[in-house]
């Protein structure tokens, strides 16, 4: 009987282990996950919104490389491809709608349209309007 009960209270500890190694797991996870995202976020050029100042970051793009030319009126802005492509998904998407968003403030008509072509081969990168948001 008492080693029934020697047997019960080993398994029991085992089993308490095992549960706060799983926890403390599943905390260091969910931190790591915690920090990669906050870094994510952090080194993303995002746009404000402020749209004077939209000016400078297109500026600061085209100085780093990645925008060739940018026209508000025609909702059309060039990229380079090698840079639009080091881009991850969700910042090319912000890029596309915050310019979208600023031409839609300048023109008259109100819509978010933009069109994101590449400089070499002049084909559709990215683009928001009437049928939605596309981005390559």
């Amino acid at each position: 009987m008492a080693v029934r009960t020697i047997e019960k209270a080993d398994a029991e500890d085992r089993r308490q282990r095992l549960i706060i190694i799983s926890l403390f797991s599943l905390g260091i996870l969910v931190l790591s996950y915690l920090v990669y995202d906050y870094m994510r976020i952090i080194n993303r050029t995002t746009l404000p919104e402020d749209f004077d100042a939209i000016d400078p970051i297109v500026a600061q793009w085209r100085a780093e490389g990645l925008v060739d030319s940018f026209d508000a009126a025609q909702a059309k802005v060039v990229v380079n491809e090698a840079e639009w492509d080091r881009k991850d998904r969700d910042e090319k998407i912000g890029i596309v709608t915050q310019l979208a968003r600023y031409c839609a403030e300048k023109s008259p008509d109100r819509k978010w349209r933009i069109t994101v072509l590449g400089k070499r081969s002049l084909v559709v990168l990215g683009e928001i309007g009437h049928s939605g948001l596309r981005v390559q």
